[in-house]
């Protein structure tokens, strides 16, 4: 596959294509090239109405070209975006690559303007072959008109920091809430390694008022969290992590826990924009702090666990795999586990028909914070403490059948 990599951020270049009307019609049935543009996060309507002579059509199975995009987020707190470029027909076996990059600080226009630029970029491959390539102009240029040297320049040598924070409040006759939301984030990525500090501090506030009654629900989360990872070859990778963490719907007062792991992906990390396959195991310590007595008697206690993972993700023109499981249990009791499902799917059955599903799914054994005794109707209603339960289940499952024209070019925004 031939590789091309598009730098934004670095040059803020601009490729320009224009289409210059003949007032007739080509004879050579190759320059009217079909695409199929395969891209979650592309404005498409943007993309059509600035690209007015390009037909995308809406099935791949019609189409010269599946243009599919993926993506990854950085150590910057931005957005890597992949566009492949994947010949059908005449030009099976001509792939290419694209990549941009879109900073932390970005709005949607730009990311749609960077991305608009990497498709323009992409389909020249496919018009240069064909005599419609003698229809396009083509502007290369530096809009800031700076040199190579002058291009790149970080004084904060890859260290990113990232503060949040929010409130809400909402008041009626019968009650009122207030909810304070913080975070911090602070972090390093490199090739060879990475570095994460996080922690956010959440309070929710609610009272409710009935006969002169009133009703209160305070809940608050605290979690620190960080972790140290390190590239030990192009499948290999290994990683330390530490935790703090209080919770009164979990009836925990403090804990900390520490733990390693290795990790083990099937396919190299260099084209994990398409596919991952990765084994991870851990093992580490935690002590806890509880606020109330345990269902097991306990205020205080140090647990030893370990845990194995396997995620997949496969991205395709034939469809997206997203899945995750998890199995861990404590050492002292290999009966305190939880199994964990969680997997999203689409895939295109026909020119017509695509399925989606996502299901999570957990098999509860581990619920050592629980405080002991009954749960009074306002702890249920108000959701103030974590409820016993052997079991967790999401589902959800739908399918979408397009027909009609197989092609969707026109844009009309009216109304």
């Amino acid at each position: 596959m031939k590789k091309g990599t598009i730098l934004f951020i670095w040059i803020a270049g601009f490729i320009q294509i224009q289409f210059y009307s003949f007032g007739q019609e080509t004879s050579d049935k190759q320059s009217n090239l079909n695409f199929f543009l395969d891209c979650w996060e592309c404005d498409f309507v943007f993309v059509r109405q600035e690209l007015k002579f390009v037909s995308f059509v809406r099935d791949p199975k019609l189409a010269d070209v599946h243009i599919l995009s993926s993506s990854q987020r950085t150590g910057s707190g931005g957005e890597r975006f992949f566009l492949n470029f994947i010949g059908l027909n005449t030009f099976k076996g001509q792939d290419y690559e694209y990549e941009y990059l879109a900073g932390q600080s970005e709005t949607q226009d730009e990311i749609r303007h960077g991305l608009l630029k990497v498709i323009k970029v992409g389909i020249l491959q496919y018009y240069s072959q064909t005599d419609f390539f003698g229809r396009i102009s083509i502007d290369l240029k530096d809009n800031e008109k700076m040199t190579a040297t002058e291009i790149v320049s970080d004084p904060w040598n890859k260290w990113v920091f990232s503060i949040e924070a929010g409130s809400d409040l909402r008041k009626e006759k019968s009650q009122d809430e207030f909810s304070l939301n913080t975070e911090l984030r602070i972090q390093k990525v490199t090739e060879e390694w990475k570095a994460r500090i996080e922690g956010e501090y959440n309070l929710d506030n609610e009272n409710y008022y009935d006969d002169g009654k009133k009703i209160k629900n305070r809940q608050t989360d605290s979690e620190i969290s960080g972790n140290y990872i390190k590239s030990l070859s192009p499948k290999w990778s290994a990683g330390v992590f530490g935790e703090y963490n209080s919770s009164t719907y979990l009836n925990i007062k403090n804990a900390y826990s520490v733990d390693a792991g290795i990790e083990y992906n099937i396919f190299p990390w260099d084209i994990s924009n398409r596919k991952v396959f990765v084994f991870r195991y851990l093992a580490g310590i935690s002590n806890h702090d509880y606020k109330e007595v345990t269902i097991y008697d306990k205020l205080n206690e140090t647990l030893y666990y370990e845990a194995l993972q396997l995620d997949l993700e496969i991205i395709q023109p034939w469809g997206r795999v997203e899945t995750r499981l998890e199995g861990r249990h404590y050492f002292h009791d290999f009966s305190k586990s939880r199994l964990i499902l969680d997997s999203q799917v689409s895939i295109r059955l026909t020119r017509n028909l695509s399925v989606f599903s996502e299901v999570e799914y957990q098999l509860v054994h581990d619920q050592l914070y629980l405080p002991k005794g009954n749960a009074s109707l306002e702890d249920v209603l108000l959701r103030r403490r974590k409820m016993a339960t052997n079991y967790e289940l999401g589902f959800e499952f739908g399918f979408q059948f397009t027909f009609g024209s197989i092609y969707n070019n026109i844009v009309n925004e009216r109304f």
